[in-house]
């Protein structure tokens, strides 16, 4: 379990998957996940500002649990772990806990979801993002792949319209508009698959990736 202290004082805990075994079979260069670049974080801020837009920042939450696996993955889990399971879902598996030579419970499975620590968790969550924001009608930029922009219609003026944009890194967004009701939409659009546990921020100030 990793812990650090965020920018506004409160502490996050992550279990993580050791997922070092995978390196054996996985080059590193097949489990890169894009992520939004420095310069198009600070240009989209900077096109954001000239053109007045609203800004709001979304944080998915559980991104990597929400995302299915398309290979088979299995994991051991020892001692308090595979207690743990059995007590939260004993009909299911219980009949598969087996000991060591120490007396430590131990349990195999298999996993259906990305977990954090899989080599390939981010790179399978953006190909999910991505395509979500593609259904929705966004367009990705194809000099950054973490840059997408979907052209609003005026409904007021016809002939003209607007743009929104999104940025993201992982699960970390960042998305711009003159219109905050189409914000809005795309708020609820993205509730509608993650819950109501996407963190959303609102305003002229916004803490992203460190900045």
């Amino acid at each position: 379990i990793f812990i650090k202290e965020k920018w506004d004082g409160t502490v996050k805990g992550r279990a993580c998957v050791d997922g070092s075994l995978q390196r054996k079979t996985i080059a590193k260069e097949k489990a890169a996940s894009p992520t939004v670049a420095t310069e198009s974080v600070f240009l989209t801020c900077l096109i954001s500002a000239f053109e007045k837009r609203h800004n709001r920042s979304y944080d998915v939450p559980s991104a990597f649990v929400n995302t299915d696996l398309d290979e088979e993955v299995d994991m051991v889990l020892r001692g308090e772990l595979a207690e743990l399971l059995v007590k939260v879902a004993p009909n299911i598996y219980r009949k598969y806990i087996t000991r060591d030579s120490k007396g430590r419970a131990v349990l195999y499975v298999r996993l259906r979801k990305a977990l954090y620590g899989l080599m390939r968790a981010a790179l399978l969550f953006y190909r999910k993002l991505r395509k979500e924001l593609e259904e929705y009608g966004f367009v990705v930029n194809p000099e950054d792949p973490c840059v997408a922009n979907k052209w609003v219609a005026d409904k007021a003026h016809p002939e003209g319209g607007h743009q929104m944009t999104v940025i993201w890194h992982v699960d970390d967004l960042l998305v711009s508009c003159q219109d905050t009701f189409e914000l809005t939409k795309l708020q609820c659009y993205l509730g509608s698959i993650y819950g109501k546990g996407l963190t959303i921020n609102r305003g002229v100030k916004h803490h992203y990736l460190g900045m």
